[in-house]
Protein backbone atom coordinates (compact mmCIF):
# COMPACT_ATOMS: atom_id res chain seq x y z
CA UNK A 1 0.00 0.00 0.00
CA UNK A 2 3.00 2.10 0.72
CA UNK A 3 4.61 1.57 -2.04
CA UNK A 4 1.63 2.77 -4.14
CA UNK A 5 1.12 6.16 -2.56
CA UNK A 6 5.02 6.58 -3.52
CA UNK A 7 4.06 5.63 -7.31
CA UNK A 8 0.78 7.34 -6.67
CA UNK A 9 1.05 10.72 -9.29
CA UNK A 10 0.42 12.88 -6.33
CA UNK A 11 3.72 12.41 -5.00
CA UNK A 12 5.52 11.72 -8.36
CA UNK A 13 4.24 15.72 -9.61
CA UNK A 14 3.43 16.79 -12.89
CA UNK A 15 6.96 17.47 -14.53
CA UNK A 16 9.56 15.20 -16.11
CA UNK A 17 12.76 15.36 -18.06
CA UNK A 18 12.68 13.37 -21.15
CA UNK A 19 16.76 12.46 -21.92
CA UNK A 20 17.45 11.03 -25.80
CA UNK A 21 21.62 10.26 -25.32
CA UNK A 22 23.34 8.89 -28.11
CA UNK A 23 27.10 7.77 -28.20
CA UNK A 24 29.07 8.23 -31.47
CA UNK A 25 31.56 6.18 -32.26
CA UNK A 26 33.78 8.44 -31.01
CA UNK A 27 32.17 8.55 -28.39
CA UNK A 28 30.99 11.98 -27.89
CA UNK A 29 27.02 12.17 -27.04
CA UNK A 30 23.84 13.82 -29.09
CA UNK A 31 21.60 15.02 -26.19
CA UNK A 32 18.03 15.91 -26.84
CA UNK A 33 15.74 17.17 -24.08
CA UNK A 34 12.47 17.41 -23.22
CA UNK A 35 10.31 18.75 -20.78
CA UNK A 36 6.55 17.32 -20.16
CA UNK A 37 3.84 18.79 -17.91
CA UNK A 38 0.87 17.04 -17.07
CA UNK A 39 -2.35 19.31 -15.77
CA UNK A 40 -5.55 17.97 -15.38
CA UNK A 41 -4.66 14.52 -17.08
CA UNK A 42 -3.68 16.67 -20.29
CA UNK A 43 0.32 15.97 -21.44
CA UNK A 44 2.24 18.66 -23.06
CA UNK A 45 5.24 19.50 -24.26
CA UNK A 46 7.12 22.59 -21.37
CA UNK A 47 10.49 22.98 -22.61
CA UNK A 48 12.90 21.29 -25.69
CA UNK A 49 16.63 21.49 -25.80
CA UNK A 50 18.74 20.16 -28.38
CA UNK A 51 22.57 20.27 -29.49
CA UNK A 52 23.65 19.41 -26.27
CA UNK A 53 27.22 17.46 -26.02
CA UNK A 54 28.13 16.62 -22.51
CA UNK A 55 25.56 15.73 -19.59
CA UNK A 56 26.66 18.90 -17.71
CA UNK A 57 24.98 21.38 -20.29
CA UNK A 58 21.70 20.22 -18.82
CA UNK A 59 22.23 21.25 -15.93
CA UNK A 60 22.40 24.99 -17.47
CA UNK A 61 18.27 24.17 -18.55
CA UNK A 62 17.26 24.92 -15.07
CA UNK A 63 15.73 21.05 -14.75
CA UNK A 64 17.62 20.56 -10.78
CA UNK A 65 15.33 18.25 -9.43
CA UNK A 66 13.21 17.04 -11.70
CA UNK A 67 12.64 13.10 -12.86
CA UNK A 68 14.94 12.19 -15.60
CA UNK A 69 13.64 9.57 -17.82
CA UNK A 70 17.10 8.12 -19.64
CA UNK A 71 17.24 6.91 -22.84
CA UNK A 72 20.79 5.25 -24.32
CA UNK A 73 21.54 4.14 -27.60
CA UNK A 74 24.42 4.07 -30.19
CA UNK A 75 27.87 2.68 -29.16
CA UNK A 76 28.21 0.42 -26.28
CA UNK A 77 24.52 -0.40 -26.68
CA UNK A 78 23.47 -3.75 -28.54
CA UNK A 79 19.93 -4.34 -30.11
CA UNK A 80 18.48 -7.38 -31.73
CA UNK A 81 15.30 -9.00 -32.45
CA UNK A 82 15.95 -12.63 -31.45
CA UNK A 83 13.64 -15.98 -31.35
CA UNK A 84 12.29 -17.00 -27.35
CA UNK A 85 14.69 -19.78 -26.05
CA UNK A 86 14.36 -20.92 -22.54
CA UNK A 87 17.55 -22.58 -23.26
CA UNK A 88 19.95 -19.78 -23.71
CA UNK A 89 21.03 -16.73 -22.12
CA UNK A 90 19.74 -13.95 -23.37
CA UNK A 91 23.48 -12.32 -23.66
CA UNK A 92 24.38 -15.17 -25.57
CA UNK A 93 21.95 -14.92 -27.94
CA UNK A 94 23.44 -11.13 -29.00
CA UNK A 95 26.61 -11.48 -27.79
CA UNK A 96 28.06 -14.81 -27.74
CA UNK A 97 30.39 -16.20 -24.85
CA UNK A 98 29.59 -12.67 -23.08
CA UNK A 99 29.11 -12.56 -19.49
CA UNK A 100 25.66 -12.09 -18.34
CA UNK A 101 26.69 -10.46 -15.07
CA UNK A 102 29.07 -7.80 -16.47
CA UNK A 103 25.61 -6.30 -18.59
CA UNK A 104 22.23 -5.08 -18.08
CA UNK A 105 19.79 -5.75 -20.00
CA UNK A 106 16.46 -5.58 -21.08
CA UNK A 107 14.00 -7.50 -23.40
CA UNK A 108 10.32 -6.68 -24.80
CA UNK A 109 8.38 -8.89 -26.12
CA UNK A 110 7.65 -8.83 -30.45
CA UNK A 111 5.56 -11.08 -32.51
CA UNK A 112 5.16 -14.64 -32.26
CA UNK A 113 7.86 -16.42 -30.36
CA UNK A 114 10.22 -13.49 -31.28
CA UNK A 115 11.39 -10.75 -28.99
CA UNK A 116 14.02 -7.60 -28.97
CA UNK A 117 17.05 -7.83 -26.43
CA UNK A 118 19.20 -4.80 -25.61
CA UNK A 119 22.11 -4.86 -23.08
CA UNK A 120 24.49 -2.31 -22.20
CA UNK A 121 27.75 -3.04 -19.68
CA UNK A 122 27.48 -2.23 -16.60
CA UNK A 123 30.49 -0.03 -16.22
CA UNK A 124 29.19 2.03 -18.71
CA UNK A 125 26.19 2.85 -17.43
CA UNK A 126 27.43 3.31 -14.10
CA UNK A 127 29.22 6.21 -15.26
CA UNK A 128 26.55 7.68 -17.12
CA UNK A 129 24.02 7.77 -14.21
CA UNK A 130 26.90 9.28 -11.96
CA UNK A 131 27.63 11.69 -14.22
CA UNK A 132 23.14 12.63 -13.96
CA UNK A 133 23.55 12.47 -9.72
CA UNK A 134 26.15 14.95 -10.32
CA UNK A 135 23.89 17.64 -11.98
CA UNK A 136 21.11 16.77 -9.77
CA UNK A 137 18.49 15.01 -10.95
CA UNK A 138 16.61 11.75 -10.16
CA UNK A 139 16.83 9.07 -12.79
CA UNK A 140 13.83 7.18 -12.62
CA UNK A 141 13.26 5.82 -16.17
CA UNK A 142 15.83 3.96 -18.10
CA UNK A 143 15.89 2.72 -21.67
CA UNK A 144 18.20 0.81 -24.11
CA UNK A 145 17.98 1.45 -27.52
CA UNK A 146 14.83 1.71 -29.26
CA UNK A 147 12.89 0.39 -26.46
CA UNK A 148 11.13 3.73 -25.42
CA UNK A 149 8.87 3.51 -27.94
CA UNK A 150 6.69 0.77 -26.78
CA UNK A 151 4.87 3.63 -24.94
CA UNK A 152 4.05 5.54 -28.33
CA UNK A 153 2.52 2.99 -30.69
CA UNK A 154 -1.14 2.60 -29.67
CA UNK A 155 -0.92 6.37 -29.72
CA UNK A 156 0.80 7.62 -32.74
CA UNK A 157 -2.39 6.59 -34.82
CA UNK A 158 -0.17 4.95 -37.60
CA UNK A 159 1.40 1.24 -38.06
CA UNK A 160 4.53 2.91 -39.17
CA UNK A 161 6.92 5.61 -38.12
CA UNK A 162 10.39 7.00 -37.87
CA UNK A 163 12.77 8.29 -35.29
CA UNK A 164 15.82 9.75 -35.76
CA UNK A 165 17.57 6.16 -35.68
CA UNK A 166 14.67 3.72 -36.09
CA UNK A 167 12.30 2.98 -38.63
CA UNK A 168 9.43 1.13 -36.62
CA UNK A 169 6.00 -0.84 -37.58
CA UNK A 170 3.73 -2.08 -35.08
CA UNK A 171 0.96 -4.25 -35.14
CA UNK A 172 -2.29 -4.58 -33.38
CA UNK A 173 0.23 -2.24 -30.69
CA UNK A 174 2.98 -4.38 -30.35
CA UNK A 175 6.12 -3.40 -31.93
CA UNK A 176 7.15 -6.19 -34.89
CA UNK A 177 10.11 -4.31 -36.37
CA UNK A 178 13.09 -2.15 -35.99
CA UNK A 179 15.32 -1.06 -38.88
CA UNK A 180 18.24 0.59 -37.98
CA UNK A 181 18.33 3.92 -40.39
CA UNK A 182 21.84 5.62 -41.35
CA UNK A 183 19.84 8.93 -42.30
CA UNK A 184 16.67 10.71 -40.44
CA UNK A 185 13.59 11.47 -42.18
CA UNK A 186 11.90 14.51 -41.29
CA UNK A 187 8.24 13.39 -40.71
CA UNK A 188 5.85 15.06 -38.63
CA UNK A 189 3.68 13.25 -36.11
CA UNK A 190 0.45 14.64 -34.96
CA UNK A 191 0.08 13.53 -31.27
CA UNK A 192 -3.01 14.92 -28.66
CA UNK A 193 -2.49 18.90 -29.42
CA UNK A 194 1.37 18.63 -29.93
CA UNK A 195 3.10 18.44 -33.59
CA UNK A 196 6.38 16.25 -33.33
CA UNK A 197 9.32 15.22 -35.68
CA UNK A 198 10.44 12.24 -35.90
CA UNK A 199 14.23 13.39 -34.69
CA UNK A 200 11.27 14.16 -31.59
CA UNK A 201 10.00 10.72 -31.18
CA UNK A 202 12.78 9.18 -29.50
CA UNK A 203 13.02 11.92 -26.81
CA UNK A 204 9.29 12.24 -26.13
CA UNK A 205 7.90 8.68 -25.63
CA UNK A 206 11.07 8.44 -22.90
CA UNK A 207 9.42 11.58 -21.13
CA UNK A 208 5.88 10.25 -21.79
CA UNK A 209 7.09 6.81 -19.33
CA UNK A 210 7.36 8.98 -16.71
CA UNK A 211 3.09 9.02 -16.65
CA UNK A 212 2.68 5.42 -18.14
CA UNK A 213 5.45 3.33 -17.49
CA UNK A 214 6.43 4.53 -14.26
CA UNK A 215 6.33 0.88 -12.92
CA UNK A 216 8.53 -0.95 -15.10
CA UNK A 217 10.89 -3.81 -13.33
CA UNK A 218 13.31 -3.99 -15.58
CA UNK A 219 15.33 -1.26 -13.90
CA UNK A 220 18.96 -0.95 -13.29
CA UNK A 221 19.84 -1.10 -9.16
CA UNK A 222 21.69 2.38 -9.31
CA UNK A 223 18.40 3.80 -11.41
CA UNK A 224 15.70 2.03 -8.43
CA UNK A 225 18.17 4.02 -5.78
CA UNK A 226 17.60 7.08 -7.75
CA UNK A 227 14.26 6.55 -7.91
CA UNK A 228 13.18 5.61 -4.55
CA UNK A 229 15.39 8.57 -3.39
CA UNK A 230 13.28 10.97 -5.76
CA UNK A 231 9.71 9.52 -4.32
CA UNK A 232 10.93 9.94 -0.76
CA UNK A 233 12.08 13.56 -1.80
CA UNK A 234 8.75 14.21 -2.87
CA UNK A 235 7.12 13.03 -0.08
CA UNK A 236 8.91 14.33 2.30
CA UNK A 237 8.30 17.85 0.63
CA UNK A 238 4.51 17.01 0.35
CA UNK A 239 4.27 16.22 3.95
CA UNK A 240 6.39 19.27 5.10
CA UNK A 241 3.91 22.00 2.96
CA UNK A 242 0.71 19.82 4.17
CA UNK A 243 2.10 19.61 7.60
CA UNK A 244 3.03 23.73 7.10
CA UNK A 245 -0.24 24.66 5.47
CA UNK A 246 -2.06 22.58 8.58
CA UNK A 247 -0.48 24.60 11.17
CA UNK A 248 -0.61 27.73 9.25
CA UNK A 249 -4.22 27.11 9.11
CA UNK A 250 -4.55 26.30 12.84
CA UNK A 251 -2.86 29.16 13.76
CA UNK A 252 -5.29 31.14 11.38
CA UNK A 253 -7.95 29.76 13.31
CA UNK A 254 -6.94 30.12 16.74
CA UNK A 255 -5.95 34.00 16.04
CA UNK A 256 -9.98 34.31 14.26
CA UNK A 257 -11.30 32.66 17.69
CA UNK A 258 -8.90 34.41 19.71
CA UNK A 259 -9.84 37.80 17.84
CA UNK A 260 -13.71 36.90 17.84
CA UNK A 261 -13.63 35.96 21.78
CA UNK A 262 -11.00 39.15 22.65
CA UNK A 263 -13.44 41.43 20.95
CA UNK A 264 -16.72 39.71 22.96
CA UNK A 265 -14.56 40.15 25.78
CA UNK A 266 -13.62 43.82 25.43
CA UNK A 267 -17.19 44.07 24.61
CA UNK A 268 -18.58 42.77 27.49
CA UNK A 269 -15.67 44.43 30.05
CA UNK A 270 -16.42 48.08 28.19
CA UNK A 271 -20.13 46.99 29.57
CA UNK A 272 -19.53 46.22 32.39
CA UNK A 273 -17.74 49.07 33.28
CA UNK A 274 -20.61 51.10 32.21
CA UNK A 275 -23.02 49.09 34.03
CA UNK A 276 -20.32 49.81 37.11
CA UNK A 277 -21.31 53.15 36.88
CA UNK A 278 -24.21 53.06 36.34
CA UNK A 279 -24.78 50.80 39.81
CA UNK A 280 -23.09 53.47 41.37
CA UNK A 281 -25.43 56.50 40.09
CA UNK A 282 -27.70 53.80 41.03
CA UNK A 283 -27.13 53.26 44.76
CA UNK A 284 -26.33 56.77 44.97
CA UNK A 285 -29.50 57.98 43.83
CA UNK A 286 -31.30 55.03 46.13
CA UNK A 287 -29.64 56.92 48.86
CA UNK A 288 -31.04 60.00 48.05
CA UNK A 289 -34.32 58.62 47.84
CA UNK A 290 -34.40 57.50 51.05
CA UNK A 291 -33.13 60.63 52.88
CA UNK A 292 -35.92 62.46 50.93
CA UNK A 293 -38.18 59.86 51.95
CA UNK A 294 -37.39 59.64 55.29
CA UNK A 295 -37.79 63.70 55.48
CA UNK A 296 -41.09 63.66 53.52
CA UNK A 297 -42.30 60.87 55.96
CA UNK A 298 -40.87 63.15 58.77
CA UNK A 299 -42.71 65.98 57.78
CA UNK A 300 -45.59 64.96 56.90
CA UNK A 301 -46.12 65.71 52.98
CA UNK A 302 -46.91 61.96 52.19
CA UNK A 303 -50.08 61.65 54.47
CA UNK A 304 -51.67 63.08 51.18
CA UNK A 305 -55.25 61.90 52.65
CA UNK A 306 -55.33 64.47 55.64
CA UNK A 307 -54.60 67.03 53.79
CA UNK A 308 -56.75 66.70 51.32
CA UNK A 309 -59.33 66.49 53.81
CA UNK A 310 -58.04 69.85 55.80
CA UNK A 311 -58.06 71.25 51.97
CA UNK A 312 -61.78 69.84 50.98
CA UNK A 313 -63.15 70.87 54.99
CA UNK A 314 -61.53 74.62 54.37
CA UNK A 315 -62.97 75.19 50.93
CA UNK A 316 -66.73 74.01 51.69
CA UNK A 317 -66.69 76.59 54.62
CA UNK A 318 -65.40 79.53 52.53
CA UNK A 319 -68.07 82.58 52.03
CA UNK A 320 -69.19 83.42 48.59
CA UNK A 321 -67.89 86.80 49.10
CA UNK A 322 -64.66 85.65 50.35
CA UNK A 323 -61.73 84.78 47.59
CA UNK A 324 -58.94 82.68 48.11
CA UNK A 325 -55.79 83.23 46.45
CA UNK A 326 -53.79 80.60 48.49
CA UNK A 327 -53.99 77.74 51.58
CA UNK A 328 -50.66 76.40 52.39
CA UNK A 329 -50.57 73.59 54.32
CA UNK A 330 -47.15 72.91 56.97
CA UNK A 331 -45.88 75.87 55.02
CA UNK A 332 -42.07 76.41 55.05
CA UNK A 333 -41.18 78.09 58.30
CA UNK A 334 -38.50 81.48 56.20
CA UNK A 335 -37.12 81.61 53.46
CA UNK A 336 -35.16 79.28 51.20
CA UNK A 337 -31.85 79.01 50.54
CA UNK A 338 -28.99 76.89 49.06
CA UNK A 339 -26.76 76.54 51.91
CA UNK A 340 -29.80 75.57 54.34
CA UNK A 341 -32.00 72.57 55.38
CA UNK A 342 -35.44 73.43 54.87
CA UNK A 343 -37.73 73.83 57.77
CA UNK A 344 -41.62 73.64 57.36
CA UNK A 345 -43.95 74.46 60.39
CA UNK A 346 -45.76 71.42 60.88
CA UNK A 347 -49.86 71.35 62.29
CA UNK A 348 -50.40 74.85 60.81
CA UNK A 349 -52.17 76.34 57.48
CA UNK A 350 -51.66 79.49 56.24
CA UNK A 351 -54.47 81.05 54.06
CA UNK A 352 -54.52 84.32 52.40
CA UNK A 353 -57.47 86.08 50.52
CA UNK A 354 -59.67 89.25 49.67
CA UNK A 355 -62.72 89.81 51.35
CA UNK A 356 -65.29 92.75 50.90
CA UNK A 357 -66.27 93.22 54.69
CA UNK A 358 -64.23 92.38 57.71
CA UNK A 359 -67.82 90.90 59.11
CA UNK A 360 -67.70 88.09 56.96
CA UNK A 361 -64.03 87.19 57.74
CA UNK A 362 -65.02 87.24 61.45
CA UNK A 363 -68.15 85.25 60.75
CA UNK A 364 -65.97 82.78 59.15
CA UNK A 365 -63.27 82.48 61.74
CA UNK A 366 -65.88 81.67 64.16
CA UNK A 367 -66.94 78.89 61.41
CA UNK A 368 -63.49 77.64 61.45
CA UNK A 369 -63.14 77.20 65.10
CA UNK A 370 -65.76 75.48 65.49
CA UNK A 371 -64.69 72.77 63.41
CA UNK A 372 -63.00 70.08 65.98
CA UNK A 373 -60.05 69.45 64.30
CA UNK A 374 -58.90 73.06 64.42
CA UNK A 375 -57.71 74.21 67.56
CA UNK A 376 -56.95 78.13 66.84
CA UNK A 377 -57.59 80.59 63.80
CA UNK A 378 -55.80 83.58 63.71
CA UNK A 379 -56.06 87.06 61.75
CA UNK A 380 -52.16 87.80 61.09
CA UNK A 381 -53.13 89.95 58.71
CA UNK A 382 -56.07 92.40 57.74
CA UNK A 383 -55.42 95.63 55.39
CA UNK A 384 -58.09 97.01 53.87
CA UNK A 385 -56.86 100.10 51.49
CA UNK A 386 -59.81 101.41 50.26
CA UNK A 387 -63.72 101.25 50.26
CA UNK A 388 -63.65 101.04 46.52
CA UNK A 389 -61.42 97.87 46.91
CA UNK A 390 -61.82 94.28 48.94
CA UNK A 391 -59.60 94.12 52.06
CA UNK A 392 -56.61 91.56 51.55
CA UNK A 393 -56.49 89.21 54.55
CA UNK A 394 -54.11 86.10 56.33
CA UNK A 395 -55.07 83.60 58.39
CA UNK A 396 -53.23 80.99 60.51
CA UNK A 397 -55.02 77.88 61.39
CA UNK A 398 -53.16 75.43 64.22
CA UNK A 399 -54.63 72.12 63.87
CA UNK A 400 -55.02 69.58 66.45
Amino acid sequence: MFQNLLNSNIVRGSKVLGVDLYINSDGSFDIRCMVLNRQKNKISIKNKFTGLKQINDIQDKSVKGLPVCLSIDGKGVLFKRVEKNNKQKLINQILPNAKESDFFLQELDSSDNFMFVAAIRKEILDLLIESFNKIDVFITNLYLGPFALKNIVDIIGVDGFYTNHYKVKSEENTIVSVEKINESKLVSYKIGDDELYSDEIQVYTSSLSFFIDFSDEQIFEKVNESKTEFLYKQLFTIVGWFALAFFFVLLMTNYLFFNKYNKKMNNINFRYNQNLEMIKKLDTLKSEYNLKEQYFVSSGFLDASEQSFFADRIANTVPPKIQLSSININPLDGKFKNDKPLNFLMGKIKISGTVTQSIILTNWVKKLKNLDWIKQVTIVDYIHESMENPAIFELEIDIE
